[in-house]
């Protein structure tokens, strides 16, 4: 799961009236990557690097995604939730998705090394969550049946009920296929409240490059349905 979830304590968590929650469509591709470039990446300069690792953090989820939703006021995507299932000890994939991811990977990549270690490590631990959620699944738990893998909210629109309202979506999406349980990865401090709140637990930690501070941490947290 992305960052961009928080709901601050005491606010007001009705859905604004004004938004819907749809399914999302290839045309909200760019939509959807533009808000994790805000919320990923807020500090590297430059627009098209932070679209460009929008995109590559857009085309990772899709690819792991067996539904997906967007949350629209007008016409403006401001939110989406991704998510997939297991089957077999492993997430199903969406390989039409392959190519694109591939290709974006590339590009991203190399801005990533013009950027610098920093840079190049919000982008490398993009990776080490897929990898790691994989190994999670592999187990069988039964919190392994169903990973959510996106869930932001513009920034401009966050403390509105949109996070819980994209939350719930995909946690009757689960339930409706049948899944035990459901994971998510994190990596930002701040997303913590949002995910404990509703009943989900820290299940691992992995350290990051250096493991004298938590610079770089995921984090698994997981619940049964």
């Amino acid at each position: 799961m992305a960052q961009g979830t928080e709901e601050h304590e005491g606010a007001e968590r009705m859905l604004d009236p004004n938004v819907t929650i749809r399914p999302y469509r290839d045309t909200d591709f760019d939509d959807v990557a533009k808000i994790c470039g805000r919320i990923w990446v807020p500090d590297v300069e430059g627009y098209y690097d932070r679209i460009t690792f929008g995109r590559v953090m857009t085309a990772g989820s899709l690819r792991r995604s067996s539904f997906s939703y967007v949350a629209v006021r007008g016409t403006s995507v401001i939110g989406a939730c991704l998510g997939g299932f297991a089957k077999d000890g492993a997430i199903v994939q969406d390989h039409d998705q392959d190519a694109v991811f591939d290709s974006l990977m590339m590009a991203a990549r190399k801005r990533a090394k013009l950027g610098g270690p920093r840079v190049e490590e919000m982008l490398f631990r993009r990776l080490r969550m897929y990898t790691t959620a994989d190994v999670f699944i592999s187990r069988g738990y039964s919190n392994a049946d169903a990973e959510l893998n996106m869930l932001v909210v513009n920034p401009a629109d966050q403390g509105h009920g949109i996070g819980q309202a994209l939350y719930d979506t995909a946690v009757d999406s689960f339930r409706q296929a049948g899944a035990r349980g459901f994971f998510t990865m994190i990596s930002d401090v701040k997303d913590f409240s949002f995910v404990e709140s509703r009943g989900l637990s820290l299940i691992q930690k992995k350290d990051g490059p250096s493991r004298k501070s938590d610079d770089g941490a995921i984090y698994l947290y997981g619940c049964r349905l």
